[in-house]
């Protein structure tokens, strides 16, 4: 019993260092690179010419870290509205096929017809938002008049109430499908994230007149660690900067955060019998 427990906790641990190293990597790309190489460039140039630049750190934090941290903000903000408003246009399939399917006069062939169209506007949807597919798009538009066009080919079976329902969800449903697609259409500011991005280029020449006064008796060791503290700055700074872009687009299967479609999509399971 011991073995197997010790042997859980050991493939636990493994997979948590392999995940811890996943979601590293993610922030890892040119720009990062780009920094570090730079932030050294720049340390030899001020030391070269002994030059020393004494800032106030709270204006560099309100011209930089201020900015990326309300980028990333957004960015999260968008993400959890992507994922509440596919989770509505899920419930909103749901919801009409079921309506549908209650009617007194509706046959399962009918439901099963209306539940596959629906089906296919969902794998439509998904498609653009993960490849933005302008092709998707106009399918989608189409499918919204043929769903209509179910819905009101059988309005003689339904009672005032029932006609009203369907109506209305599924004007909600493809009132969720117009919101995703506005989500995806409109990130956040491009000039705030340029401008981040700017700045962060530029913070190792102003950093580094700071990080000079380190107090050593050894020029070498201060030098070492003069170097490694402003690429860390550097570092951190440029993989904020790379977290806000992943989460930017919640929607193409590229970032860690992304929604995973595969496990909040409607399956063929959910259909009624």
């Amino acid at each position: 019993m011991e073995a197997i427990i010790c042997k859980s906790l050991h493939t636990d641990i493994q997979n948590y260092y392999f995940m811890s190293l996943k979601y590293l990597l993610t922030v890892l790309n040119h720009r990062i690179l780009i920094i570090l190489i730079e932030t050294v460039l720049v340390y030899y140039l001020y030391y070269h010419y002994d030059f020393k630049l004494s800032v106030d750190f709270t204006i560099l934090s309100i011209a930089i870290v201020f900015p990326i941290v309300f980028s990333i903000t957004s960015a999260y903000q968008k993400r959890q509205e992507a994922l509440f408003t596919f989770n509505v246009f899920r419930n909103k399939v749901i919801e009409l096929s079921n309506i549908y399917y209650s009617v007194e006069g509706t046959s399962k062939k009918q439901y099963n017809s209306l539940f596959h169209s629906l089906i296919q506007v969902q794998s439509l949807v998904i498609t653009h938002l993960i490849n933005d597919s302008k092709e998707a798009i106009i399918e989608i538009r189409k499918a919204r008049k043929n769903i209509f066009f179910v819905i009101d080919k059988d309005k003689n079976l339904y009672n005032e109430r029932e006609k009203d329902s369907m109506i209305r969800v599924k004007n909600e449903l493809f009132q969720s499908v117009e919101k995703l697609f506005s989500i995806k259409f409109h990130p956040t500011p491009k000039s705030l994230r340029l401008y981040c991005l700017v700045f962060i280029y530029l913070s190792p020449f102003i950093y580094n007149g700071q990080i000079l006064f380190v107090n050593s008796i050894d020029t070498d060791l201060k030098n070492i660690v003069s170097v490694i503290i402003s690429s860390l700055i550097g570092f951190v700074l440029m993989a904020l900067y790379n977290v806000q872009e992943h989460i930017e687009n919640p929607f193409d299967q590229q970032g860690i955060d992304d929604l995973i479609f595969s496990e909040i999509q409607i399956n063929e399971y959910e259909q009624l019998d």
